[in-house]
């Protein structure tokens, strides 16, 4: 017995050492920095002496009143954009679209010098996770998967016969391989839609890439492949944006691109190109509209698009591109409407589609959506990391340590399935948006969006008010102290998604406050809380359990099942609300903002808005006070208004008028566009205008009236 014992110790002790000795290994083989070091950022800025790289592309195009730059400044700010990219810094695929667009537009004023250092740059660059080298880049969301593609597939056509040192491929390859991944991104946007739906962060980073393929790529069906997709990013943006502000739920969202259009709205010089202008100037005619709120909307109008945002700024400028008139319609439409959209795709839709896989449209699909651990997902991950040795790259080389030998032998999709883990939660999943949008403002939810998970980045609901300012909840990521910053976060994504729904223009929402910390969680928090600075309400009146507000004709009630206080002003929480971005200090919350409710299982509220186009401030007081309403300790509401009476639980259905509202929606559902998820064809009207959208058949047909 005593030799079986010891054998067994011995055969326990190796297998502790070795793993010991692997962890040690995985420790110290760090992974690749993401970013330039803080001593290091003169290297790789886009600015020399106060004038950024667009200034750069303006005085290399002939732009007039554009700066000037000597031939040596002009190689040394060239240098930092490629020396970034040489150096595979995240978003490396960022800087190179203007960087491509400059080379194409601005040949005449580059040296040969300029344009080898160029030239060079993309031959030895890093296009996909399955090229040699390790990096921290972020391949696989979906904005970087079409920025990495089309950047390639471009090079590729532009030196088709070169060798990409790097990859040892031609660029002709090259091409090819990047045109069979942007075939299968926009596909899958046409069939499922945005997974980084209603982005006003991210949809920045899609147009910039689109816009490239759309003036450079030479196959003419592939452009209008492209244009379909553009159409439909826009009509999305249409539909859920109010008076030139584009500010709707989302699967991510950063702390500024929630509070405010003015603060975080990283398409607006798109969106003024596009329809803003007409619609800005008619806002600013309106003599009901405040001289302050005028003098917002002019600062919005005036925003200058960015590195990124000029490559679809150009595309408009030079005809090759117009916005369909029925979807410009939309943008400018100013009755009330309501709108249902389902976009994005969950691991279950992957599941059934039959995207689970190691191919390009099985790993986009998952990786675009952020979904890495899910049960359906976990063991496919594992195994495309471990083949393409990403185990350095900084965001996802936590993996590497679920391949230590120990744990060889454990099925971790049966791991997955029993811990609902925090990372779980990354997964953007589907949207189901319900968006209500009137004259004055709108109020958007994102229904019953995965009810009671982790979430990373995601907005749940939001009310549009004006230029900076919104409304929504959140339960903060953490114990509700700190991670001002942090992604999830106070501000940003949620410690537990809560079940919310939306009726016209009501919107509840139901918070199950969270017991103890999931796997991978830092901790939880006992607090749910409003975003509602009231320094920027016209009239603010906060008693107990129920808020009124109104702002610029619109009128607001929040009522909760609990009291509710403000937190004293906290500069820390305000920097990282506004992602710690300079704004004139006028327009910077100065007080009070953050309306806590505490303690408790489940944290409800109902909010409501309305306008002066409908009622008075007063009587929309007294109406609410008289409403019907009923909280229960289960979490479940009752609420009758005048659009009728609601009811909803926290696990169960939610009705309206006794009747079961559907919380998963079709492709698109409003008075402008009806289309059944995964369509074949979209028809957008309006009343003067058409279009029709066959991604299958490369059909973009547009029909205008008088």
């Amino acid at each position: 017995m005593n030799v079986i014992l010891y054998i067994l110790l011995g055969i326990i002790g190796i297998t502790t050492v070795l793993t010991v000795a692997e962890i040690i290994l995985l420790i110290i083989k760090k992974p690749v920095p993401d970013l330039p070091k803080k001593e290091d950022a003169e290297k790789f800025s886009s600015f020399k002496d106060g004038r950024s790289f667009e200034a750069l592309y303006a005085y290399l195009s002939g732009e007039e009143g554009a700066p000037s730059f000597s031939h040596s400044e002009v190689y040394e700010m060239l240098s930092r954009q490629c020396r970034y990219m040489e150096s595979r810094f995240d978003c490396a695929d960022f800087r190179a679209q203007l960087l491509f667009k400059l080379y194409k537009d601005c040949g005449e004023g580059l040296t040969d010098e300029c344009r080898r250092l160029i030239k060079n740059t993309f031959l030895g660059f890093k296009y996909f996770m399955d090229e040699p080298g390790d990096d921290s880049m972020c391949y696989w969301s979906e904005n970087h998967q079409i920025m990495f593609a089309v950047a390639e597939y471009l090079a590729g056509q532009e030196w088709q016969t070169e060798i990409f040192s790097n990859s040892g491929m031609t660029g002709e390859e090259h091409r090819k391989k990047a045109a069979e991944r942007i075939e299968i991104w926009m596909k899958q946007r046409f069939l499922y839609g945005f997974s980084e739906y209603l982005s006003n962060n991210y949809l920045a980073e899609d147009i910039s890439p689109m816009a490239n393929f759309i003036a450079y790529c030479r196959d003419g069906e592939a452009v209008t492949r492209m244009k379909i997709i553009m159409d439909i990013l826009w009509l999305d943006v249409a539909l859920n944006s109010v008076n030139n502000r584009f500010v709707a739920v989302s699967s991510r969202m950063y702390g500024n691109n929630k509070a405010g259009n003015f603060y975080g709205n990283s398409i607006q010089s798109a969106m003024n190109i596009l329809w803003g202008r007409e619609l800005s100037e008619k806002l600013i005619e309106n003599p009901r509209i405040p001289e302050s709120e005028k003098a917002l909307i002019r600062l919005s109008l005036a925003k200058k698009p960015n590195h990124i945002l000029l490559c679809f700024t150009g595309i408009v400028t030079r005809g090759l591109y117009a916005l369909p008139s029925a979807i410009r319609d939309i943008a400018l439409y100013k009755e009330s409407f309501v709108s249902e959209m389902g976009c994005g795709i969950s691991p279950d839709d992957m599941k059934e589609e039959g995207l689970i896989g190691k191919n390009p449209q099985g790993i986009m699909a998952q990786w675009g959506a952020e979904t890495f651990t899910n049960p359906e997902v976990i063991e496919n991950t594992l195994s495309y990391v471990r083949e393409n040795q990403m185990y350095r790259n900084a965001f996802i080389g936590y993996f590497r340590f679920l391949n230590i030998s120990l744990f060889k032998s454990v099925n971790w999709r049966k791991f997955a399935e029993k811990h609902n883990i925090m990372p779980h939660g990354i997964a953007t999943g589907r949207g189901n948006v319900y968006t209500y949008r009137t004259a004055r403002y709108m109020l958007s939810t994102a229904v019953s969006n995965s009810v009671g998970m982790c979430g990373a980045q995601d907005h749940v609901w939001t009310a549009d008010i004006g230029e900076n300012l919104t409304l929504f909840t959140t339960h903060p990521a953490g114990n509700g102290r700190g991670r001002y910053s942090s992604s999830p976060g106070y501000w940003i994504g949620n410690g537990r998604r809560p079940q919310s729904v939306q009726h016209k223009n009501v919107n509840i929402t139901i918070y199950k406050l969270p017991e103890k910390a999931r796997l991978g969680e830092i901790g939880i928090s006992d607090i749910t809380h409003a975003y509602m600075p009231e320094c920027f309400y016209d009239e603010f009146i906060l008693s107990g359990n129920t808020v009124f507000a109104r702002k610029n004709g619109v009128f607001v009630a929040l009522v909760s099942d609990g009291e509710m206080s403000f937190r004293p002003f906290n500069e820390d929480s305000l920097r990282g609300l506004l992602k710690n971005k300079s704004f004139p200090e006028k327009l910077v919350p100065s007080g009070e903002f953050d309306l806590v409710r505490q303690g408790g299982a489940y944290h409800c509220y109902i909010t409501e808005l309305s306008d002066e186009d409908n009622e008075t401030f007063g009587e929309f007081r007294e109406r609410i006070l008289k409403n019907g309403l009923r909280f229960t300790e289960n979490g479940s509401v009752y609420y009758k208004t005048a659009s009728g009476a609601l009811s909803v639980s926290y696990d169960g259905e939610f009705t309206v008028d006794g009747k079961v509202q559907s919380t998963e929606f079709d492709r698109y559902d409003s008075i402008f566009c009806k289309a059944p998820r995964k369509a074949d064809r979209i028809t957008v009207k309006s009343a003067k205008n058409s279009l029709i959208l066959d991604f299958g058949n490369t059909i973009r047909q547009e029909s205008r009236g008088e």
